[in-house]
């Protein structure tokens, strides 16, 4: 059964409601679609990916300093890895790729490090 249209929209407004995050709105749909696939259009499953994803775009904003600063052509960047499913010894297989600004923090791009394709190849170049 894949994910219902309501169940996009519930996701593209939890995380557009989050305060002092700023992302393209046509990226965050975008990135919303494709961790649908890397999880099989499984709705369960999906949600299970988003509330961790949603947690970590949280944490992001009240640390605003976590991760692994990138360079070469996302020099200024930084990279959250964090796991799709919490459970013991599960790899960091998600990525959130942001930046503070200073008054926001702005995502260019989260999703499965490696589905569909390496989540820094599918971001370069850089998004705004």
């Amino acid at each position: 059964m894949p994910i219902s249209h309501e169940q996009f929209v519930l996701w593209i407004d939890r995380i557009a409601s989050l305060e002092g995050l700023m992302m393209d709105p046509e990226k965050l749909v975008e990135d919303l679609v494709l961790i649908a696939d890397a999880f099989h259009q499984d709705p369960e499953t999906f949600s299970v990916v988003m509330e961790n994803t949603f947690r970590a775009f949280q944490l992001i904003l009240r640390v605003r300093n976590v991760g692994t600063a990138l360079s070469g052509n996302k020099a200024g960047w930084i990279s959250y890895h964090f796991q799709s499913h919490r459970v013991r010894r599960h790899k960091a297989d998600m990525r959130i790729v942001y930046r503070d600004t200073g008054t926001a923090i702005q995502i260019m791009g989260f999703g499965h490090r490696w589905i569909p394709q390496s989540i820094y190849d599918r971001l370069s170049p850089p998004r705004p």
